[in-house]
């Protein structure tokens, strides 16, 4: 897709593996390339504390390494979805079915996760964890903060790479001769008017498919995968009638993920107050978050008659976070508690600070 002449068409196809009727609905027809970014994530932020625990100054062990990512995981997993419930669309609250999971807060495997919910239930795994190993101490949980913090901009990377093989969070309209420039199918359910879908349907059954006006999901499907099997007709007509769009997953991936894990990455050279880490990766996070809102396109429900809102909901939360970052910095360089932390040291004995 770089640098070429005409936008181009997406058509990767969301799954790692296919196994159609696999769990019923469970897995929705196989594993996701987005479950394995979680699973990825978690592994890499695995080595990246043991690294920390190893070579540097901490009160944990090396061996406690796999009890913290655990609850931390548990925390990113549960706080992603109710993050996402609560800040972008509460009426899954009241959405309730007669199949698994019967709940619409369940229904992870139809996608809703948001990153703010996950740092916020990741930082309460660290709470469960700290209340778990007896280590009741501000300057303990700062730290633990602290290694979730070092472990997690990768994990973030990884996830908007599967944001952008799903075709979702989509970026906004971008000039046609933009040399990144993407065109998403997924945008047929976010952003297409009623007139545009019926002339889509005019086109199906001209290509021998009849679909009626209730049938859209089955329309969506349909042309989702006439793309990803490269049906010339339907990429034809497809790259005339969508809209150019930046690749704003990879931005988030490059700015969220590798930016601040490589700001992270000097500041942790050597043991520093903790706290410093956790607060640097808020501030930084939300700086990115913020910049890169400018080239994602709003969920639709923040659309109004076409028109964008001027602050998007992702840069209120991430100047909340903002916010938390700057006092958690002042906590952390007021502190007289001994440094801790660092990835280059040498190890260091177990100190009980």
């Amino acid at each position: 897709m770089l640098l070429l002449a005409d936008p181009w068409l997406h058509n990767l196809d969301p799954f790692a593996i296919q196994l159609p009727g696999f769990v019923g609905d469970l897995l929705n027809g196989g594993v996701r390339w987005y479950g394995l970014s979680y699973l990825l994530g978690f592994v890499i932020g695995f080595f990246i504390i043991r690294r920390v625990l190893t070579a540097g100054v901490s009160s944990l062990k090396p061996e406690q390494t796999m009890d913290l990512v655990v609850a931390i995981a548990i925390g990113i997993v549960l706080g992603g979805r109710l993050g996402y419930v609560v800040f972008y669309q509460p009426s899954l609250f009241l959405d309730f079915g007669n199949s698994f999971p019967f709940w619409g807060v369940f229904k992870i495997n139809q996608g809703g996760m948001a990153s703010h919910g996950g740092i916020i239930g990741g930082a309460a795994g660290c709470v469960f964890f700290v209340w778990r190993q007896k280590m009741f101490s501000p300057n303990k949980t700062l730290h633990i903060f602290d290694l979730m913090a070092f472990g997690g901009p990768l994990g973030l990377f990884f996830g908007r790479i599967a944001n952008f093989i799903n075709g979702e969070l989509f970026g906004r309209a971008c000039p046609r001769d933009f040399p990144l420039a993407v065109q998403f199918p997924q945008e047929i359910a976010e952003t297409w008017t009623p007139e545009q879908v019926a002339d889509l349907r005019q086109f199906a059954l001209d290509q021998g498919e009849v679909y009626s006006q209730t049938q859209f999901g089955a329309l969506y499907e349909s042309t989702l995968a006439h793309v990803q099997a490269g049906d010339a007709a339907w990429v034809a007509y497809l790259a005339e009638h969508l809209t150019p769009r930046y690749p704003s997953q990879l931005f988030a991936g490059l700015a969220e993920g590798v930016i601040v894990f490589v700001v992270l990455l000097i500041l942790y050279r050597k043991p520093v107050k903790a706290g410093l880490i956790g607060g640097a990766f808020c501030v930084s996070y939300a700086l990115m978050r913020v910049f890169n809102e400018f080239f994602r396109l709003p969920d639709s429900q923040f659309i109004e008659d076409g028109q964008l809102p001027a602050v998007t909901q992702g840069q209120l939360l991430s100047i909340g976070l903002f916010i938390f970052g700057v006092v958690t910095l002042v906590i952390a360089l007021r502190s007289k508690q001994e440094k801790l932390g660092g990835w280059m040291q040498p190890k260091k004995i177990e100190t009980n600070s």
